[in-house]
This record gives C-alpha cells, structure tokens and sequence, in this order.
C-alpha cells in the first residue's frame, strides 16, 4: 500500500506510488479482464469493488453518472456544517476517506481545510488530479486499501469523512472494524468523524428492495461469508458490485466498538436529499440512511 505524500506539515514517509496526471489513457480493459481470484484480492475487497476501483470508464463517467442523485452535495453541505471551522493560525487538516473524484476534498480545500484524500482506485484519484484545484491536490492523494492504513502516523489528521457510503463497500464487519480503527487512531484528540451509511431496514418500503432483504437474511443464516446488509448487484458494466447496508444499531455498535462515540445521528429520507421528517420517529426504520458525526474517545 502507499504512505501519505511528504508534506512540510508533518514528518511521514514519501508514499511509492504518486499519482499522475496529463499522460494519455490506454485503450480501457474489459471489466472482465480485471477480475482477480478471491485469494488475490485486498482485505475487506469484495471482487467487484476490485474491479469498479480499476476501471477507467468508471472512473471517467462517474461524475455525470451521480450528478441527478439527491445525496450528493447534500451529503457535502451537512459535512461542512458539522465539522469545526478551520484554524485561522493553522491548517486544520481533513482526511477524506474513500475520496473517489474528489467531490468532497475540493469542496474541503475550497473551504480553508487542508486536505488528504485516499482511495483504491488510481483511475478515480487521476480524475481528482484532471478536476479543479487539480495540481494544488496533486500532491495530497494516497492510493491506499481502507482497510490497511498501517502506514498512517498516528494524530496526523484533525478530522475524518467517509461519505456516500463508501465504508458499505467494506466486506466484512471485522474489516470495517479495522477501517474505523485506523482512522481513530490517525485523527487527533478530539477529532471528529463524518460518515454516511445506507440503511438496510428501509428495503421494507418497495417489494424488490424487501425481496433482497429477505435474500441477505436468508445467506446470512447460511453462509459465513455472507452477513445481514450483504448486498451484490449489476452496476455499470459490473455484475456483482458490492455493498453493504447497516441498520441503526449497528452503526452505534460499530463505533463504540472501534474507539467512536456518536455524538450525533442525522437520520436522512429515503432519497438522501434531505433530513428526515419527524426524525425522532422510528428513524431505524424510515430513514434512507444516516450521516453520523462521531468523536474519538
């Protein structure tokens, strides 16, 4: 895995892998050529996220594909909202986890933070170097796995995010344990946490989305390799794209237990645009998902 950038901030390793940009792109790869057997990928790395972090046609499509989804830029605004305003006699550094394109680390950098962004897939990480404020970000992106930050020191990011349910992608309630973990420890005192997650109690709403609940539920019982929330579908090319769903319980229990304390749970509607009305009521099973700001305790 790669090390964060050599920064005159902090003293940290110079990561072995940069990322660049300005060069042509290759002739893009079938999807299917980027399958690796399981015994090859990642920990935490189900074998379609594999592949969705090493397309280029993802990577290229995806701002156009998420432009119309009512979460994106609500899920940046509440972000802003939550965190601490920047230091004016410091740099107040943001580690966006899971940054993708870079839709919430240039709105972070916009906004006065200074910022760290780190994902899987070089072809996303090119996307943000090719975007605004793309040289000035350069130098801040990491290509690194969630779930193995071992090379992170600790206390050097002040806050976190991981937003449009990119901790979903985690397969593995142990691993994404060890994602939340890592980021206690990178994140200084008193740091906060900003998370998105999808809530799994809402596929009672529509029969197909119920049907699928009903599916996990059943492997759950089954299968070890299968827990409650699993879900795989068709996206964009990918036949098994993976995500997992987190019921509100869960996502309390998770935090505890990786060094978080839920100072608050925002619960959203079904549509993620929005806070859910009558939010006190039955959130677990109303909301579309939740945008947890945790502290590290």
């Amino acid at each position: 895995m790669n090390q964060p950038p050599k920064s005159s901030l902090d003293r940290v390793p110079t990561p072995s892998v940069h990322v660049f940009s300005g060069s042509p792109l290759a002739t893009p790869a079938p999807l299917s050529s980027l399958r690796r057997p399981n015994w090859r990928l990642p920990e935490g790395v189900a074998p379609g996220t594999w592949e969705y972090t090493q397309a280029e046609s993802i990577a290229a499509g995806y701002q156009s594909f998420v432009a119309n989804t009512p979460l994106v830029g609500f899920d940046v605004a509440q972000m802003l909202r939550m965190l601490p305003a920047p230091q004016p006699d410091r740099r107040t550094r943001v580690l966006d986890l899971g940054c993708g394109d870079g839709r919430a680390l240039r709105a972070l950098w916009e906004s006065g933070y200074d910022v760290l962004g780190v994902d899987l897939s070089q072809p996303m990480l090119r996307q943000v170097t090719m975007g605004d404020h793309g040289e000035a970000l350069r130098n801040r992106l990491v290509r690194a796995n969630l779930v193995q930050l071992d090379g992170f020191r600790d206390g050097i990011a002040d806050h976190a995010c991981c937003l449009f349910s990119t901790i979903g992608m985690i397969r593995g309630r142990r691993f994404r344990r060890q994602f939340l973990r890592h980021v206690s420890r990178i994140v200084g005192p008193d740091g906060s946490l900003v998370l998105h997650v999808h809530n799994r109690n809402s596929a009672w709403r529509d029969r197909p989305s119920a049907m699928a609940w009903l599916r996990s539920a059943r492997l759950a019982i089954g299968s070890r390799q299968h827990e409650l929330g699993d879900r795989t579908y068709s996206y964009r090319g990918l036949a098994d794209m993976f995500l997992h769903t987190f019921s509100l319980r869960e996502l309390r229990a998770d935090l505890q237990a990786s060094g978080w304390r839920g100072d608050q749970i925002i619960p959203l509607s079904v549509t993620g645009g929005e806070i859910l009305g009558r939010p006190r009521w039955l959130p677990g099973l109303r909301a579309g998902g939740f945008i947890a700001v945790a502290r590290a305790f």
